[in-house]
């Protein structure tokens, strides 16, 4: 696969995979990679989710494709790629941004919960990365690992979670520093609080209490909308960041500050 060119769209031309690219988060970084020239594949476990967000691409002027891919499951991550490779001809960008998170006290904590949180949040990711790399290899690919805050400073009440997010930053370490005679460049995206489903309490009176909560611990003072990181996720996958690779960007409000 030869390098494909980016014009004024930064990624014009290239192929993205997003995964967990339904909702929330992963739907924005879908949103902002299409507009920004990407042909996006979506990737989640609920495919009338991945296409809603599809048609709003279609419906811009983007290209885009859907699918649905449990990215725990090997025989998912293996159709997500090759779906990628005949829908549009390659890849050049992969996200990883799929996860759960499972908010829980240790001492409740119990093992199909961590084997889950692991298998999402950390197997997954690695092994699609694995199966990507001979697609992205000879075209100056680039791989971006959604991590967390969490991975950085320690909450309670998600340790697994953020547990997992470590791992995952590590493994951006050894990817970046072994898949660089590849001409792979591969960072982790470090998001603060973001006002998604994911983190966001179902009832009313609670999440406005959240809200307000989260909202005071960053210097921004405010969730992060997931619009708020597209641009992010553009720049790290595109050849403004040429020279960046086994780093995190912290897209973070100033929460760890």
């Amino acid at each position: 696969m030869t390098s494909r060119p980016t014009g004024d769209g930064y990624l014009d031309g290239r192929v993205a995979v997003v995964t967990g690219g339904g909702r929330g988060l992963g739907a924005a970084l879908a949103r902002g990679l299409a507009a920004a020239g990407a042909q996006v594949v979506l990737a989640g476990r609920q495919l009338a989710r991945c296409r809603e967000v599809v048609e709003k691409i279609r419906g811009q002027g983007g290209q885009a494709s859907a699918i649905d891919a449990d990215i725990s499951v090997t025989a998912d991550r293996s159709r997500l790629i090759t779906h990628a490779v005949d829908t549009f001809g390659g890849i050049d960008v992969l996200v990883n941004n799929a996860a759960i998170l499972k908010p829980h006290l240790l001492m409740k904590v119990t093992e199909d919960e961590l084997d889950e949180i692991w298998a999402v949040n950390v197997k997954g990711p690695v092994l699609l990365a694995q199966a990507a790399h001979p697609h992205l290899r000879a075209g100056g690919g680039v791989i971006v690992n959604v991590a967390a805050a969490g991975a950085f400073q320690t909450i309670a009440g998600i340790g697994a979670y953020s547990a997992a997010k470590a791992a995952l930053v590590n493994w951006t370490s050894t990817m970046a520093k072994e898949w660089a005679p590849d001409g792979i460049r591969v960072n982790n995206l470090v998001p603060g609080p973001v006002a998604t489903d994911m983190i966001l309490p179902r009832d009313d009176g609670r999440r406005v209490e959240f809200e307000s909560q989260m909202s005071a611990q960053t210097l921004i003072g405010r969730l992060a909308a997931p619009e708020d990181l597209a641009a992010a996720v553009v720049f790290l996958c595109s050849d403004q960041s040429a020279f960046m690779t086994g780093r995190s960007l912290f897209m973070d409000g100033g929460l760890l500050v």
